[in-house]
């Protein structure tokens, strides 16, 4: 006898299902799919940057002073972007758009992180604002820094990439064609 699926199955069944899968449950496209997985590893790349910058920086300044957090959400987005941006070298030609698509995820998982972040928080208690503080000192800042350095610039050369394909079709079709004679 099959066990009830909980509501988080269900719903995690059904974005799965729209957003991948067909009606007869093939991929709608692995290039969104590869880049969905290639988001979740980005964030745990980002996460494990996040928190060696802040084992770091919490050995120069142990009282946390606001600098210390600044500085650790520059290093999380300049040091994680990086080795983000440098599967770029990985990926060659319209497969680059991967990194472009990964860094969208990550923004849209950010995005539904939001609401879930405010039901996390004690309203009925009177610290459901301060709960909010905390959830975007610690998460959102540094996510919405950490997608703007690195999906910027995974845009530009994805647009790039981008211009160099229309160049070649441009060039392609001014030369002279024997087949078409």
């Amino acid at each position: 006898m099959a066990r009830k699926q909980s509501t988080f199955d269900r719903k995690a069944n059904e974005f799965a299902r729209v957003t991948f899968l067909d009606k007869d449950g093939k991929p709608k496209s692995a290039v969104w799919l590869y880049a969905f997985m290639l988001a979740i590893l980005f964030a745990v790349l980002y996460v494990a940057v996040y928190f060696a910058a802040g084992f770091l920086l919490g050995r120069v300044w142990p009282e946390g002073s606001v600098w210390a957090i600044v500085l650790q959400y520059l290093l999380t987005a300049a040091v994680g972007g990086g080795l983000c941006l440098l599967s770029c070298l990985i990926f060659k030609g319209p497969r680059r758009c991967f990194v472009y698509y990964a860094y969208i995820w990550l923004a849209i998982l950010l995005l539904m992180v939001i609401p879930t972040s405010l039901l996390m928080c004690d309203w009925a208690g009177g610290a459901g604002w301060l709960d909010f503080w905390q959830f975007c000192v610690i998460l959102f800042f540094p996510s919405i820094l950490a997608v703007l350095a690195g999906g910027i610039p995974s845009w530009i050369l994805w647009h790039r990439e981008l211009q160099k394909q229309h160049e070649a079709q441009e060039q392609a079709k001014s030369r002279p064609s024997y087949y078409n004679s």
